[in-house]
């Protein structure tokens, strides 16, 4: 019996293997080949990895490793993590209450305070095209906490649900609203981006300046969500990429809780 169903998407092309390094890999080789768009799915990843060169553990089971891949435009470049964040809370809403759940700028989703899934945006040229290349993780059920170097703590559908959940019910709904929202308006994508970062808003976070840590309190977000305004402890107003955040505390009972 096929773990998954789906023979026809909006992205055409649908690639499904046992094994592979990374599905966001073979989907660039794929669009070296010529082919331009498509969905690959792999059960087990090698070297599977996640923002910022950090790894994603990956073993064989009954989680989601998928890679989107197709045309885009430069101007809709920069939306590309908002939609895919946008789109993986909405998938994971279907499963766990939305009160347990918190969208973290920039893409990455948690279910009560621990991570369950991640993305990763990369984009290839081929000629004149540009192609982008939406890697996602979902972790369906919970892996071996102590089998890697855990950047944050890990859970997953099932533990946060308590119930069995079907890894294909879940890609369905990862294609429908991922097809979605790629086909938003601005403002449509900003808006609900929005609302899910709000929560953000006053939190306390650090940073790496110079190898020395600092810390401060999230103002808002500017360029359109790709920068943070930080409050730094001297009162100094900094703009942070994603990249440069190290910390952040999030809702909790315990107010150091940190991801």
């Amino acid at each position: 019996m096929k773990r998954y169903d789906i023979e026809r998407t909006p992205w055409g092309n649908f690639y499904h293997f046992a094994e592979l390094d990374s599905t966001n890999a073979e989907a660039i080789r794929l669009i070296e080949k010529g082919i331009s768009s498509g969905i690959v799915i792999a059960d087990r990843q090698t070297a599977g990895r996640g923002r910022g060169g950090n790894g994603w553990f990956s073993p064989k089971g009954r989680n989601l490793y998928v890679s989107f891949f197709s045309r885009t435009e430069m101007e809709r470049s920069r939306d590309l993590a908002k939609m895919a964040g946008i789109a993986l809370y909405e998938t994971i809403a279907g499963v766990v209450p939305t009160t347990r759940l918190l969208l973290k700028w920039p893409n990455d989703i948690l279910a009560d305070r621990k991570k369950v899934a991640g993305i990763l945006i990369q984009q290839v040229r081929r000629g004149p095209a540009l192609l982008a290349v939406t890697g996602i993780g979902i972790n369906i059920e919970t892996p071996d906490k102590q089998a890697f170097a855990w950047r944050w703590e890990p859970s997953s559908l099932e533990e946060t649900a308590g119930t069995s959940v079907s890894p294909n019910t879940v890609l369905r709904r990862l294609v429908s609203s991922l097809d979605h929202w790629r086909h938003a308006t601005e403002n449509e994508i900003d808006t609900r981006y929005d609302e899910l970062v709000a929560w953000m808003t006053g939190r306390t976070t650090r940073w790496l300046d110079g190898g020395a840590e600092r810390q401060g309190t999230i103002r808002r977000f500017a360029d359109r969500h790709l920068t943070l305004i930080i409050a730094a402890e001297n009162g100094e107003e900094l703009a942070l990429s994603a990249g440069e955040v190290t910390g952040l505390q999030i809702p909790g009972d315990d107010p150091a809780t940190e991801v």
